[in-house]
């Protein structure tokens, strides 16, 4: 989907972008525009607050279909793989905002960038789970359930509620935090998820959480290759939040290599599920994967 962008120059080869214009609230920005880097979003880039575009430069005539793309009118957003920075509020009151992708390169992130994003659920980044990156200073920002899909694995980060309680006359504050989701964003060494502290988390939050959120931290580690998360996923038939994930054929072929899944819970899966494309792959599985495969009539489909 093209864009048409108001930017100011940083240098000679590099830009941030200040406002965008576009017919749907998908954006994608290019990592050049008019032959300079995209190195930046200003602060409120995307936000429906009002900004100075006086001494900025209009990268070509906005046709007359176009809008501006800012709160309720962004829902995904993809930067180019040359952004090091996102400003401060740049996009602040994007309530419809529900995924964002987020380069390797991005290196700053300003004040309160999401806030009331409270739609966020997923982030992209465009590299290795392993690799060093900010993934701790955005999720300070985001206090909601969050996703994080790697090239090459999945996270998943609770909600978490953080207050300040007050604990004495002189109006001395503690701050109080519910929520395991608060611990599991600390679980970083060097910019790289440490993976230990994450687990670790997962005894209390079994306590903690509801069965949908638990099963979801339990299946993207499980996708990982952890096996702590085996006996868990074995005493629960949780079947029925698998509808709820794109990969769930992947994730039903991975829990039925681990008996996480026996045949009646993958036939009670295989009867909920809407999409024939997924139901016929499932039935392939359970017909590979099973000795004892069914006959199914055309009233399944």
């Amino acid at each position: 989907m093209e864009i048409c962008v108001y930017y100011e120059k940083i240098n000679e080869d590099s830009i941030r972008i200040n406002r965008v214009y576009s017919t749907c609230p998908t954006i994608e920005i290019p990592e050049c525009i008019d032959g300079y880097m995209v190195r930046e979003i200003a602060d409120y880039c995307f936000s429906s607050k009002e900004v100075d575009l006086s001494k900025t430069i209009l990268s070509h005539e906005i046709p007359s279909n176009y809008h501006v793309c800012s709160g309720n009118d962004v829902e995904s957003v993809k930067l180019g793989r040359n952004v090091k920075k996102i400003g401060d509020y740049a996009f602040y009151n994007c309530r419809k905002l529900k995924e964002i992708y987020v380069p390797s390169s991005l290196m700053n992130i300003g004040s309160d960038v999401f806030m009331n994003c409270l739609r966020l659920n997923h982030i992209y980044y465009d590299c290795s789970i392993f690799s060093e990156t900010i993934l701790k200073q955005i999720l300070i920002q985001i206090t909601w359930d969050v996703e994080v899909d790697f090239i090459d694995g999945s996270i998943f980060y609770p909600e978490y509620i953080g207050g300040y309680d007050e604990v004495g006359p002189a109006h001395i504050f503690a701050l109080n935090i519910e929520g395991e989701g608060f611990r599991m964003r600390q679980c970083f060494k060097d910019g790289k998820v440490d993976f230990d502290g994450y687990d670790a988390c997962f005894e209390k939050l079994c306590v903690e959480e509801s069965e949908s959120c638990i099963f979801h931290v339990a299946i993207l580690r499980l996708m990982m290759g952890s096996e702590q998360y085996i006996p868990y996923l074995r005493a629960h038939d949780l079947t029925s939040y698998l509808l709820l994930y794109k990969d769930i054929c992947g994730m039903v072929g991975k829990l039925i290599d681990e008996k996480c899944i026996d045949k009646n819970e993958l036939d009670e899966l295989i009867s909920k599920e809407i999409d024939l494309e997924v139901r016929t792959i499932l039935m392939e599985l359970k017909n590979k994967m099973f000795s004892l495969s069914s006959t199914y009539s055309f009233e399944d489909f």
